[in-house]
């Protein structure tokens, strides 16, 4: 109707006719094509995807299909464009849109907003990156803070981390040193395994893919990763070098809201390029979705949200621990088959050394549905918190959840209500940080709302959700500093 108000003033003509103009406008909006979707709207069923010259899509992670190419993202005389990351807080794509060829020998580092069309070239990152170093894989983290990348040639013989902070619009050069948790190194590896992508879960930890057309390793590091320059990082590996299926570079990683990984190969040899895979546990091996029918969009994806549960166990989901008053309450749901005996909470400090804090029983002896468990810490440390549970079986194999972190300090300066709520909840907070990434996980730990929230706007809608309980988790960009708080919409 907005189209059609600007007509409705007209007078008739002499002939007593409306003027055809009008029905021409009509016509025009019955049959004009669909408006785009909002950018990040169903981050449960969609990625994105980017092609090596710039042009971005919606990529369905349950069937590989792509929206149309998002308006104008493709910018002319693009090479190599690389490393895609979105940031929540402003709602811009960050790339590289030129390096590592010899007609583009200095690296182009680009915002793109999605709504505007804009493309705009910021500041290039340090001098060390060249046209004998492309970059092949970059993120922003969970904050929308800060972007990551990795020049996988430092020099001959070690590859290096660089941090942009959005904010200040500057580069930091963070290490060029990386190793495994025994202090071993693993350059040689990120050297050699040069392809990939790099994505952010919701507790802040980085996770990298390597691969080359033989091989593909998955690594972690673990929150906070540093914005500074350090001695060294610390990766852990999840998966170990293992062979590429179809024998093609895997180019892509992003988390959906569930904390699915979702992988992709781009351009290269048939039938290995171009396809869609997905990793639900760290041990369950790829698993194909589909072919991307458009060639070079698995070039690269990015995620539009940063999961807290990711890479579940097939046996215990959903594991959350929020605190609540005087109290760390952790949940978790399993599936009770006759093997299972029964399951272990354990706490820790530095999420290295553990101590049981209680066992316990199973409820059921079945595998027919999933059972719900709970468990009240009131004896937590201020300070950092690290909670994991064990499923025990009778053959004594053990199955580990992932590991949830709980800061205790300060945890009484953030408050929400009114609690229940049917439309608003509110945020009462004492040290007046400012804004706020605000999170609505459900109970499965599956992520169902983003905002982000301001001094003048110091309130979430929760109108659209279903009727049930919820997990709110609150994250400053200023410092870093996050909060989970329980609600129920009735």
């Amino acid at each position: 109707m907005l189209y059609l108000l600007p007509y409705l003033t007209l007078k008739p003509m002499k002939s007593g006719k409306v003027h055809i103009l009008f029905f021409f406008i009509v016509l025009k909006q019955l049959f004009a094509p669909p408006i785009q979707a909002q950018i990040c709207q169903h981050p449960t069923d969609s990625v994105y995807a980017m092609t090596t010259t710039g042009t971005m899509y919606a990529l369905n992670v349950n069937n590989a299909l792509l929206s149309p190419a998002i308006p104008a993202s493709t910018s002319t005389g693009t090479l190599s464009a690389n490393g895609l990351g979105y940031s929540v807080l402003n709602g811009k794509f960050y790339y590289f849109n030129k390096v590592g060829t010899s007609a583009a020998p200095s690296p182009q580092f680009v915002s793109y907003d999605p709504v505007t069309t804009t493309l705009t070239t910021l500041p290039a990152p340090p001098a060390t990156i060249t046209s004998a170093q492309k970059i092949r894989s970059g993120c922003v983290n969970h904050l929308g803070s800060g972007y990551y990348t990795i020049n996988p040639i430092f020099n001959p013989t070690t590859p290096a981390l660089y941090y942009y902070n959005i904010a200040t619009a500057t580069w930091a050069t963070v290490t060029s040193s990386f190793v495994n948790p025994s202090a071993v190194s693993l350059n040689s590896t990120f050297n050699s395994l040069n392809s990939g992508d790099m994505a952010f879960d919701g507790k802040g930890n980085l996770w990298i893919l390597l691969s080359n057309a033989a091989n593909y390793a998955l690594y972690k590091i673990a929150a906070p990763v540093p914005t500074t320059p350090v001695a060294s990082v610390t990766a852990q590996q999840m998966i170990a070098p293992t062979a590429t299926p179809g024998g093609v570079s895997i180019t892509g990683l992003a988390f959906n809201a569930s904390g699915v990984l979702y992988l992709s190969t781009g351009a290269g040899v048939a039938p290995g390029n171009n396809l869609l895979y997905k990793l639900t546990t760290v041990s369950s091996g790829l698993t194909l979705v589909g072919t991307i029918p458009i060639n070079d969009v698995g070039a690269d994806l990015t995620e539009c949200s940063a999961p807290l549960g990711v890479l579940p166990s097939s046996a215990l989901l959903g594991f959350t621990a929020v605190a609540a008053h005087n109290e760390i309450d952790l949940s978790w749901t399993a599936i009770d088959d006759e093997n299972v005996t029964g399951y272990i909470v354990e706490t820790s400090k530095d999420a290295e050394h553990w101590i049981q804090l209680q066992s316990v029983d199973k409820k059921y002896n079945t595998s027919a549905y999933s059972t719900l468990y709970t468990y009240k810490d009131n004896q937590f440390v201020t300070g950092k918190n690290f909670y994991r549970v064990i499923q025990v079986s009778a053959d004594d194999r053990k199955t580990f959840s992932a590991v949830r972190l709980v800061n205790s300090t300060g945890l009484r300066t953030v408050a929400i209500g009114p609690n229940p709520a049917k439309d608003i909840v509110y945020i009462y907070n004492a040290g007046n940080e400012g804004k706020y990434l605000a999170q609505v996980f459900d109970r499965s730990g599956k992520l169902v709302y983003t905002t982000s929230t301001g001094q003048t706007q110091q309130e979430v809608n929760i109108s659209r959700l279903p009727k049930g309980s919820y997990i709110l988790r609150l994250s400053s960009p200023v410092n870093g500093s996050s909060s989970s708080h329980q609600f129920i919409k009735w």
